[in-house]
């Protein structure tokens, strides 16, 4: 730590059982598990290049440990916080200290480390998959998200995992410091602390997990790395909303098994041959039909002929109806904002969506924020 004033604070809050002064970096001498401490103070004042580097290897020997960053001014810049994250700095620590600052994170970190983890799998994972590109996943994604995180008392994360670049962030207006290709870099030490700071929240109070920027992203993003995060993001949230656009194969059947499928079509006939084609995939990937929800995008009153003869055909039931409104969706896609509109019958159906899933179909509306509304492609 290398600082008086810090070591006297951190005595007052009298949580500290073992404390520990390291003068210098290289004479520091770890090789186990054991030789690192639960919380690390790690001085970045001192402009010598190497701290981030010492940061990786406590990372690497006890990936549990928590590493705060002190720093003598307060830092923005998404490099230096990437370069920070990826290192295994969790918390930041700004000069002069403050010692209710102080008091307060320690007793942060005490009831973290006081409470039981929730067991992983206890969030419901809703999948929201495509029939093919262009029928409006990633929208329909946001929309049910934004729609499951109004819900009181529960949390709710959207993961944006379409290949090969994510949409999510554009169509939330949204500057993520992060996204999934961090996640999957940082499988091995990824725990539902570190996992929610790579989140970005939006105004809803939706968490989103950003997608891809390049193809680069998905490079070790592996079967086993997406269940990871999945599994983390379940220990957290109730609601896990994964966006995974047209694109999955017979390694996601684990995944899929566990979710509530939201297939999405558009009912004209390339449409409704694609869907046939997907049910028999998810048939054979042991995906069973209760687990699958039928969501016909960009509706029109003609297509209901059409609709009939497939849920007989199909022996499944439409789950919801979304009506075109294609000039007010091309506007917010443009403008990368949501669009409201008091009434509207797409609206309200993704809100009928959110509440037949959550179970709450029938309870009393709540007032709708007209930045809590968002319009389907």
């Amino acid at each position: 730590m290398g600082n008086s004033s810090l070591r006297a604070m951190l005595e007052q809050t009298g949580l500290i059982k073992n404390l520990q002064e390291w003068a210098s970096l290289s004479s520091v001498k770890l090789r186990h598990a054991e030789d690192v401490p639960e919380v690390v103070f790690l001085d970045l004042s001192t402009g010598m290049g190497s701290e981030f580097l010492f940061a990786q290897e406590l990372s690497k020997l006890r990936p549990s440990v928590h590493i705060i960053a002190c720093t003598a001014k307060y830092e923005t810049s998404p490099e230096f916080l990437l370069q920070a994250m990826r290192s295994g700095i969790r918390d930041f620590l700004q000069k002069p200290y403050n010692r209710i600052e102080i008091a307060s994170l320690m007793h942060r970190l005490g009831g973290e480390s006081a409470q039981p983890v929730k067991q992983a799998g206890a969030g419901r994972l809703m999948v929201v998959l495509g029939t093919k590109g262009g029928v409006g996943t990633s929208t329909i994604a946001v929309n049910l998200a934004v729609q499951l995180a109004r819900i009181p008392g529960k949390k709710t994360v959207l993961l944006d995992l379409s290949r090969p670049m994510g949409d999510v962030a554009a169509l939330l207006d949204l500057k993520p410091k992060f996204q999934v290709r961090d996640a999957v870099e940082n499988v091995k030490r990824l725990d539902p602390t570190l996992f929610d700071g790579l989140l970005t929240a939006h105004k809803s109070g939706l968490q989103v997990l950003s997608g891809a920027t390049q193809l680069e992203d998905w490079r070790d993003g592996s079967l086993p790395v997406i269940e990871r995060i999945v599994e983390v993001a379940q220990q957290s949230f109730d609601y896990v909303v994964m966006d995974l656009g047209a694109f999955y194969s017979a390694e996601w059947e684990r995944i899929l098994q566990a979710a509530e499928v939201l297939l999405v079509s558009e009912a004209d006939l390339p449409g409704l041959a694609k869907l046939d084609k997907h049910l028999r995939a998810l048939s054979n990937l042991r995906v069973a039909s209760n687990q699958l929800r039928l969501v016909i995008n960009r509706w029109h009153r003609s297509d209901e002929e059409a609709l009939a003869q497939i849920e007989i055909g199909m022996k499944m039931p439409v789950f919801a109806r979304l009506p075109n409104n294609f000039k007010q969706v091309t506007e917010a896609t443009v403008l990368g904002i949501p669009v409201a509109k008091a009434g509207d019958p797409l609206a309200e159906g993704f809100a009928k969506i959110a509440g037949k899933l959550a179970g709450t179909e029938n309870a009393p509306a709540r007032k709708k924020s007209r930045l809590g509304q968002f319009f389907s492609l």
